[in-house]
């Protein structure tokens, strides 16, 4: 059950299994010992992004041809180094959902599954689990940034695929993986032959299977209400036309004001609730303690499609995914 030792460390003739089940590389005895990847991976090391890319970074210079691992924390992606000089940038929320959930070896192996440098998006296969996700605009000028640094000899970085869904709002595609979301690239597209167009339609219709799978949970707070699916596609129901007609059904033809705060925070009410408009402006304010924010401003529904409704200032800037 051990074979990836070998790549896991690039040493396979040192490398050994304590009691502890942790690995470990023989060093010269003059040498300080080297940190090693726990195959347990304590929970500890999962509490939230920030610890987790920590005790990657101080453990993959030990992880075979891997090298360096940047973490940026304005996105939440760990780039990986290699020792060929090639880099890939992973996101790291959905790895800590999944490893949270598994046990050794389970973990371990889904680990190196995540850290996999020859990954690629090519299997048709993950056309079936190509989901939209709600982002900001101006979330890939943030990420394309970051690859671009990241592959600074690299002439063509790769391109994000998106389409406009309202003012300062896109649709982005993610494979939702077991351990990972990938993001769709352009030359994803090239390999699949397909382009933008077609893969929102199958997008969609992945969403409404997905969604008939983990159901979709009103719950009312206060004046308005929001949206509980599984706590990272909650925004994807901005792309669910049938909800919203039936939300702007049951408020009597008034039209629906929602605020896509975050991946997994979408509250809404409908325009003549005037204290529930006050409230949720309010509440969208102040977004400095909300992870994966989208957007603080308030969208209308109306017609089969979002149109900015009210602009809301931010009292502090808070960490975008």
């Amino acid at each position: 059950m051990f074979n990836f030792l070998k790549r896991l460390f690039g040493r396979g003739e040192h490398a050994e299994v304590r009691s502890s089940q942790t690995l470990s590389v023989q060093e010269p005895e003059n040498t300080a010992a080297a940190k090693t990847l726990d195959l347990n991976i304590p929970d500890e090391a999962l509490q939230d992004e920030a610890v987790f890319a920590a005790y990657l970074q101080e453990r993959l210079p030990f992880f075979g041809d891997l090298i360096r691992a940047d973490y940026d924390p304005a996105v939440g992606s760990l780039t990986l180094h290699s020792r060929n000089g090639d880099t890939m940038t992973k996101f790291l929320s959905n790895a800590l959902l999944a490893l949270r959930e598994k046990r050794e070896p389970a973990r371990a192996q889904a680990l190196l599954n995540y850290l996999n440098m020859t990954e690629a998006m090519v299997d048709s296969g993950d056309l079936a689990k190509v989901l939209p996700v709600l982002k900001a605009r101006d979330f890939v000028e943030v990420a394309q940034q970051q690859m671009m640094q990241a592959v600074k000899d690299e002439p063509n970085p790769p391109q994000f695929v998106y389409l406009e869904e309202a003012e300062n709002l896109i649709k982005l595609f993610v494979v939702n993986g077991e351990t990972a979301v990938n993001y769709v690239m352009a030359e994803a597209l090239d390999d699949w032959g397909i382009d933008a167009r077609e893969l929102a339609e199958m997008a969609q219709a992945n969403l409404q299977k997905f969604l008939a799978k983990t159901g979709v949970q009103i719950a009312k707070r206060s004046r308005f209400q929001y949206v509980e699916v599984d706590g990272q596609f909650e925004s994807s129901i901005a792309f669910l036309p049938n909800f919203w007609a039936q939300v702007q059904e049951q408020s009597g033809g008034a039209a629906p004001i929602a605020a896509f705060l975050s991946r997994d925070k979408v509250f809404f009410t409908h325009e003549n609730d005037i204290e529930g408009l006050q409230l949720l402006e309010l509440i969208s304010a102040d977004l400095s303690d909300v992870p994966y924010v989208i957007s603080p401003d308030q969208y209308r529904w109306e017609n089969g499609r979002w149109t900015l409704f009210r602009r809301v200032a931010r009292m502090e800037a808070a960490i975008r995914h």
